[in-house]
């Protein structure tokens, strides 16, 4: 009986686990490029449910493309990251969201710079105001008609290797390189969606709910059975 105590409470532990993953996926669900997390084990074809497991994946499936009409606002169609320099470190995101700062340089919505194949990306004329910003599918980036660098985009063979490091970003695990992908288009004035469900991440919800409400009786039952077998023993000695 202890035993079984044990694993409900694990069980337990798990199920907020789950709940915290699942919440977070929802209150992303209109964050630009946002990828879904989930646990391990609900990647496993098993009857048995490893409640002492709380790894978790990110799926990496990309979200639908919405035309916003900004220029600034560009999406990778297939496999790649955008390249972000932040304090000497590269980070990588699906999130297109642009701006140019006072400098002129292209930066995201965090005011990271966004690195081209020569590094930061200098969208100014003659570092003074910027001109009419537009790129190619390749990802070439012209200003006025003259082209003045390409987007950095790299992939990575495993995505196990990705860890992510909050506003959008994530980092190479190990150092591991990047490479540039052979198949994708850059579309300008477009953006990513977040590829979170809200109806499929709110029916998990539910059933989190009522699977923990359940495994709670569960374990009062026991506490309680446990409880009375404690004081009978002693009653009887």
């Amino acid at each position: 009986m202890k035993l079984n105590l044990e694993k409900l409470k694990h069980a337990l532990s798990s199920q907020t686990f789950k709940n915290d993953l699942v919440s977070n996926n929802l209150a992303n669900v209109n964050t630009t490029g946002f990828k879904r997390d989930i646990m391990f084990v609900d990647m496993l074809d098993e009857i048995e449910t490893d409640n002492y497991n709380k790894n978790t994946i990110t799926e990496f499936n990309q979200g639908t493309l919405k035309n916003t009409g900004n220029p600034l606002d560009i999406a990778i169609q297939g496999k790649g990251f955008f390249v972000i320099e932040y304090e000497g470190n590269e980070y990588f995101t699906r999130d297109g969201h642009f701006t140019v700062n006072m400098d002129g340089n292209l930066i995201n919505s965090d005011g990271f710079k966004v690195l081209g194949q020569n590094g930061e990306i200098n969208v100014s004329i003659d570092g003074d105001k910027t001109g009419q910003i537009s790129l190619s599918k390749a990802g070439e980036i012209f200003v006025d008609n003259e082209y003045i660098d390409s987007l950095k985009i790299v992939d990575f063979d495993d995505y196990k290797n990705l860890r992510k490091q909050g506003v959008n970003l994530f980092s190479s695990y190990n150092n591991v390189e990047g490479f540039e992908p052979e198949n994708f288009l850059v579309l300008q004035n477009n953006l990513e969606t977040s590829n979170v469900n809200s109806v499929n991440e709110m029916v998990e919800l539910i059933t989190l709910h009522r699977n923990f409400e359940s495994t709670q009786r569960a374990v009062r039952t026991l506490d309680d059975a446990l409880g009375k077998a404690a004081n009978d023993i002693g009653r009887y000695r």
